[in-house]
């Protein structure tokens, strides 16, 4: 399991880092899946790395980071794994951004489903609870996770 800190070097393979350090009891702790493209990923990345230098002191800390380039990889992670919030990029057919939110809610009915997509009328409103835009900045897609995990 690799660090934050070295997700810079990412291969375009499933990747699975651990982002813990020593928190305090007061920190909320979660697990964050992305699925779609690893350079996609990359914005993620990013906002979780510069979240955690900017705000040291933040009341969440995400703990462990699961990047999933293909969608059909989550078939073959075991259900007893826990995500809060999932992460589901613009790189998805419509087909495949349909066929992961519906295997989500099937497997890990509690996880939180964030859409990273333009447009209107992409996928049914049951199978996702917020959307952000491909051009987002890093902090409104970490607000969006902040919002996520919160209801988590």
């Amino acid at each position: 399991m690799k660090t934050l800190d070295q997700a810079a070097m990412t291969a375009p393979q499933k990747e699975i880092y651990s982002l813990s350090q020593r928190h305090s009891q007061t920190t909320q702790k979660f697990h964050l899946l992305s699925i779609g493209s690893i350079n996609r990923s990359d914005l993620l990345h990013d906002a979780l790395l510069e979240s955690r230098i900017l705000h040291p002191s933040q009341t969440w800390k995400c703990e462990e980071l699961w990047l999933i380039p293909d969608y059909r990889e989550l078939w073959v992670i075991p259900k007893h794994e826990v995500f809060h919030v999932a992460i589901l990029h613009d790189t998805l057919s419509p087909f495949e951004l349909d066929e992961a939110c519906r295997f989500i809610r099937r497997q890990w009915p509690h996880t939180r489903i964030l859409v990273i997509c333009a447009g209107e009328d992409f996928l049914e409103d049951s199978l996702y609870e917020d959307r952000v835009m491909p051009d987002a900045s890093p902090e409104a897609l970490i607000t969006a996770i902040e919002h996520l995990v919160g209801k988590a």
